[in-house]
């Protein structure tokens, strides 16, 4: 039998209620109930993927790629206390890296299954691409200067 969590189900019918196709669906089946919703966000003539992330748990995760493999080695130490000054700046977003070195933007989501709002988490990715159209070319200066 399939695995499909509530939060899964909700956020495909708000997707085609609302006529949304740049998603790409990945349901893992897994004990968690994961599905990993992936597209691409447009930021400053940059092509940035970006997936939400559900599970059976509370969280509904939101995540931005903003640099693949970037901050590897001493890289991190320099940039680490930009990165934490800016989530000290932003409450809704997080920057963090990956064990490759990627450096991603994270926005999380908290609710159980019947208070879960695919709305909510739609416009959260609209405050996302405004962030980044705002933000990103100076975020990435600094991150470029920094590692450099």
């Amino acid at each position: 039998m399939e695995n499909v969590n509530v939060k899964t189900t909700k956020l495909k019918d708000f997707l085609e209620e609302n006529k949304i196709e740049c998603f790409q669906i990945e349901e893992r089946n897994d004990e968690n109930e994961t599905a990993v919703f992936r597209s691409l966000m447009q930021v400053k003539g940059q092509t940035l993927p970006f997936a939400v992330l559900i599970d059976k748990s509370v969280y509904t995760l939101l995540q931005v790629q903003l640099a693949p493999a970037i901050v590897k080695g001493e890289a991190f130490a320099k940039i680490a206390p930009f990165l934490n000054e800016m989530n000290n700046n932003y409450r809704i977003f997080k920057f963090v890296t990956t064990a490759e070195g990627d450096l991603l933007l994270n926005a999380c989501v908290a609710s159980k299954d019947d208070n879960f709002d695919p709305a909510l988490v739609n416009a959260i990715i609209a405050e996302t691409v405004k962030f980044l159209e705002a933000e990103y070319p100076g975020i990435m200066a600094k991150i470029w200067k920094e590692i450099e």
